[in-house]
C-alpha cells in the first residue's frame, strides 16, 4: 500500500503516514480486524471503504451521541457549526439539528 494514496509526497514524506499505517495495521492484522477507522479526509476515507474497513466521520459520531441521548440534536449541529468556524474540514455537517436525529 503506498502512502501516495493519502497525498504524500518526496517533499514531505511523513505527511498522512499516520492514515497509510492505521489502514495497514486493520487491514492486515487480524486483532484490529473490526475496528473502525474515524476520518474526515474524503479520500482516505473512500480508500478504506474500498478495502472493507468500517469508517465513520465526525458526522457520523455526533449523529450516534445524538440518538444515544448523549448530547441534544441543537447542541450537536452547533459543536459540527464550531468546528467548521475554527477551520476544521469536515466531509459532511448538519445542515438543521434534524439531520442528526436520523
Amino acid at each position: 500500500m503506498r502512502r501516495a494514496v493519502f497525498g504524500g509526497s518526496a517533499s514531505v514524506p511523513t505527511k498522512h503516514l499516520g492514515e497509510a499505517e492505521t489502514c495497514v495495521l486493520i487491514s492486515l492484522r487480524s486483532e484490529f480486524s473490526d475496528s473502525v477507522w474515524i476520518t474526515d479526509d474524503r479520500s482516505a476515507g473512500a480508500f478504506a471503504r474500498r478495502r472493507g474497513i468500517t469508517t465513520k466521520e465526525t458526522f457520523d459520531l455526533m449523529n450516534e451521541a445524538v440518538v444515544g441521548g448523549l448530547i441534544s440534536a441543537r447542541d450537536g449541529h452547533e459543536l459540527l457549526g464550531q468546528m467548521v468556524a475554527s477551520g476544521r474540514h469536515l466531509h459532511r455537517i448538519s445542515t438543521d439539528p434534524e439531520d442528526l436525529m436520523r
